[in-house]
């Protein structure tokens, strides 16, 4: 294809795109809805951009200016207005020439702010605001519901209408159309999520269906109608006591703000599902909220405060018919409440935690210990505080420290007997369960409380010891999985699953559902993962893990398919719901808020880390983030003569996140180059030039970024080389043939095989791929010297090499035959090609690497959808780039301009 080499210098916003979404029912075709636009979004957040994605904030400061804007281009249909009627609404205690005077006022304005097109006439009374200027979340909600498409329309309605608008002088008329258009919008909203709702029930979704019940009915809180659909589908899937608390809870307000009671038939129906159920409390029985027991005697038992929550936790949880809270959730919620302590808790903390969690019931105990023995007590508590039963209470005893494992055993059984549940297989399987040895145990319940801080390396090292102490430990296992994942040790985090995985047999169903999720996951098997990891959030929703695990997925794995990463939300703020000081999920929800281009929201989020975990593993890559993202000198040196210190890893997420989410492509620059100057391996100085490289290609400075690669080559041939092959590959560069044979020539007459293993960890993810990447680099760089015999020749040589796993290899193989056939003209098989390889990469490597990244792949997918006329489908690819991966930025201009020559295209 011919080379775009302009497209380098044209800057690229962080969500990749500033496209309205395309209106499936306008009477443009699709190619017209690229034209640029203003764009005015109404609702839940008030933001008004210009064709090029700037800020209008000299509209959005002036309220009655806004409130014309908003009022021509929301008001349904967009249709041209009497100059009076505006006079009228907006200057109602001004006589007409000072109000039309004040009307010209503000029309100028508006032009002069947004261009002379944002308004049109007709006659010398008429003024409007024409669809092709101005695109309206509004607008487009009501026309994503007409054209069938209720998810776009959902994701439109973020809000009411112009929420907090107050425009001072306007009649009441004013006010009143606000209200009418706030009420119908959000009835809208209501009616797409009814859709949605519908769509998932008639596929079987069940855990969505609700979900998007539940919200039809915030939307439409009287709505009976609603309530009914939420009591049928929670009735169906079996869960009665949530079906019971959303009735009880619309009975209460109709009672208090209506003094009326629901209809008839949501009686009729209530009654049918509490009569199903036994009663609501009975639905709830099997939840059991274990609160931190209180402990005397010796400080060295302090741990067990806490420690027995996750202990009779695991054991009690899917024993009979008993569920456990989860215990992260629990304890994060009691340090929220100020109950952060056994002594605080009580009776009547016991009751809000369960009636916050729904459990029926709440455990609370104590341990004394005196000259080395344990003596422990537990009592078990219905919701509203009375004994759960007769002898709902527990005692045992234990010589010394060594037998607390059949201390907690017999705590359990005879709570379990209280309630007359059997204990089962599990129960005589719960020594298995946790582990036999008390220093694996107490490992254990310090890496907890260091992975709960965002303290990876810690609980790391915490868990390590814990299966040291025990290797059959399977929880140890399944959680040293998790903490050498957030540390981007994917060897380790593998591993690690697979020895839980061993395990699996002696884990609850909750554990085992968590556990198969976590090892999909790693091995980047993101449809099963995620499918997973929804179902485990929809059967045990204060499933702090299972949230954070699924955001996480979202977040790094829809770029991998076309979606964008701030898809992982709603997951991420559904993990601080549960636990406000996640550091992990407030540090995603810091990165999406970037990638939206909240830049207030970010710099909050930043300062919310760094208070909740001022030590955490990404509290210094946060602080660099916050200085670069304001501009704060003093800050970035600081970072910066802290980065020098600090370990590699905090280095490479330190100048990601900066070069990614600051919009401060200078100040990655200047990180990288701090690096270099200090005295560290030759593969670290190596790497950073070669990030150098991409920075300078990314702002269109080739000959820059090729000086970059030079040095990196002489510190690390192996990576340099493969670097220089990578940027001759690039379609939007210039084709410079001379240049080209230089590198194939090199690349040819090198022997990948030979290539020595590199320790160090952003290399050693390529150790044994280097004759895989020779192969596809060489296919790549014969297309550009248009000798297709060439690369067809080590495409099929890459075929043979290409396992069939999903991995590295095969990706390359399909890209690089995908490009051949794109060569050839066959648009449709090559897209048919990428279409049929399903990657199967664990997420590290994906922000880590330019090869496991596949950009050049998504990229090829995107020219390949525009081409096929898929514009939707191509926009949302090239939208996901440049958002998880500094690799990427050197798509990301090519990726804009691709978006604006699709605006542009029936201009």
């Amino acid at each position: 294809m011919p080379s775009v080499p302009s497209v380098a210098s044209v800057p690229l916003s962080k969500t990749g795109q500033r496209c309205p979404p395309i209106n499936r029912v306008a009477k443009r075709s699709a190619l017209a809805s690229f034209i640029p636009m203003i764009e005015l979004h109404t609702l839940g957040v008030l933001d008004l951009r210009a064709t090029d994605g700037r800020e209008v904030r000299t509209v959005l400061q002036q309220p009655k200016r806004l409130g014309i804007l908003a009022y021509l281009a929301a008001d349904p249909p967009r249709r041209f207005h009497r100059r009076d009627s505006l006079l009228a609404l907006f200057w109602p205690d001004l006589d007409e020439g000072h109000a039309r005077a004040a009307l010209r006022r503000s029309l100028h304005f508006l032009r002069s702010a947004l261009g002379a097109d944002i308004l049109a006439g007709r006659g010398d009374e008429e003024v409007g605001v024409p669809e092709e200027g101005l695109w309206c979340d509004a607008t487009a909600l009501d026309q994503s519901l007409q054209g069938g498409d209720p998810e776009r329309a959902m994701a439109l309605y973020r809000g009411p209408f112009l929420d907090g608008l107050h425009v001072e002088g306007a009649a009441s008329d004013f006010q009143d159309w606000l209200d009418r258009e706030r009420d119908r919008l959000r009835r809208q909203g209501s009616a797409a999520a009814a859709l949605l709702m519908e769509r998932a029930e008639r596929e079987g979704r069940a855990a969505d269906a609700a979900r998007w019940a539940r919200r039809a009915l915030e939307l439409t809180p009287d709505d009976e109608s609603s309530l009914r659909r939420l009591l049928a589908l929670l009735d169906r899937a079996g869960d009665r006591p949530a079906a019971m608390q959303a009735y009880d809870s619309f009975a209460r307000r109709m009672a208090q703000e209506l003094e009326l009671e629901p209809a008839p038939e949501t009686q009729a129906l209530a009654e049918s599902i509490r009569a199903r159920a036994g009663s609501a409390e009975a639905g709830a029985a099997g939840t059991i909220a274990v609160l931190p027991f209180a402990v005397r005697g010796d400080p060295r038992f302090g741990y067990l405060g806490e420690g027995m929550v996750d202990l009779l936790a695991t054991k009690l949880d899917g024993a009979g018919a008993i569920r456990a809270v989860d215990p992260r959730a629990l304890l994060h919620f009691l340090r929220r409440t100020g109950l952060s302590t056994a002594d605080t808790v009580g009776p009547a903390g016991g009751r809000a935690v369960a009636e916050h969690f729904r459990a029926g019931h709440y455990l609370l105990g104590s341990i004394v210990e005196a000259g080395g023995r344990l003596e422990a007590t537990a009592s078990l508590y219905r919701r509203d505080g009375s004994a759960a039963a007769a002898g709902a209470a527990a005692h045992a005893s234990a010589s010394s420290e060594t037998d607390l494992f059949e201390l907690v055993d017999e705590i359990s059984r005879q709570l379990l007997a209280s309630q007359k549940l059997a204990p089962g297989t599990r129960l005589g399987r719960i020594a298995a369960l946790t582990t036999g040895s008390l220093d694996a145990l107490r490992a254990y319940l310090q890496g907890e409380r260091e992975l709960r801080s965002g303290r990876y390396f810690d609980a790391m090292e915490r868990f390590q010891a814990a299966v040291e102490a025990d290797p059959s430990f399977a929880l140890a296992h399944y959680r040293l999985a998790a903490a050498a994942a957030g540390c981007a040790l994917p060897s380790l985090a593998r591993e690690s699953a697979d020895r839980s995985h061993e395990h699996r047999a002696r884990l609850s169903p909750h554990d085992h559902l968590v556990l198969s999720a976590q090892r999909a996951w790693l091995d980047g098997a993101i449809g099963e993962a995620e499918s997973l990891y929804t179902t485990t959030t929809g059967t045990y929703p204060d499933d702090v893990e299972a949230w954070f695990h699924l955001g996480d997925l979202l977040f790094h794995l829809n770029p991998m398919r076309g979606r964008s990463a701030a898809e992982a939300r709603k997951p991420f703020e559904r993990v601080v719901a549960l636990q406000p000081d996640h550091a992990g999920a407030l540090v995603h929800l810091a990165r999406i808020a970037a990638i939206e281009e909240r830049k207030d929201e970010m710099l909050d989020l930043v300062a919310r880390i760094l208070r909740v975990s001022p030590g955490g593993d990404q509290a210094l890559a946060m602080r660099a983030l916050r200085a670069h993202t304001a501009h704060d000198q003093a800050g970035i040196e600081a970072a910066g003569r802290e980065l020098q210190s600090a370990r590699a890893i905090t280095v490479a997420i330190a100048f990601s996140d900066v070069a990614l989410y600051s919009g401060n492509l200078d100040g990655a620059e200047t990180l990288a180059r701090q690096f270099i100057e200090v005295p560290r391996s030759p593969e670290l100085q190596a790497l950073c030039y070669i990030q150098l490289a991409h920075l300078a290609l990314a702002r269109g400075r080739r000959d820059s970024a090729l000086a970059e690669l030079a040095q990196a080559e002489r510190l690390d041939g192996v990576w340099g080389l493969e670097m220089r092959g990578l940027f001759a590959t690039l379609s939007f560069t210039p084709a410079d043939h001379a240049e080209l044979r230089e590198v194939q020539k090199a690349l040819a007459a090198w022997d990948a095989a030979a290539a020595p293993p590199s320790s160090f960890p952003i290399f050693a993810m390529h150790n044994e791929l280097h004759p895989t990447i020779r192969e596809y680099l060489l296919g790549l760089i014969c297309v550009r010297l248009d000798d297709i015999a060439g690369a067809g020749a080590h495409s099929a040589t890459l075929s043979h090499m290409a396992p069939g796993d999903g991995g590295l290899t095969d990706c390359l193989s399909a890209e690089l035959a995908a490009t051949i056939a794109r060569a050839e003209g066959k648009v449709g098989q090559a897209l048919a090609m990428l279409e049929r390889s399903r990657p199967r990469l664990w997420f590290q490597l994906t922000v880590a690497s330019p090869f496991f990244s596949l950009a050049s792949r998504r990229f090829l997918q995107a020219e390949l959808l525009r081409q096929a006329g898929r514009l939707v489908e191509a926009a949302g690819w090239y939208g996901s780039i440049a958002q998880r991966s500094p690799y990427e930025l050197i798509y990301a201009a090519p990726a804009r301009a691709r978006l604006l020559e699709m605006r542009g295209l029936s201009s």
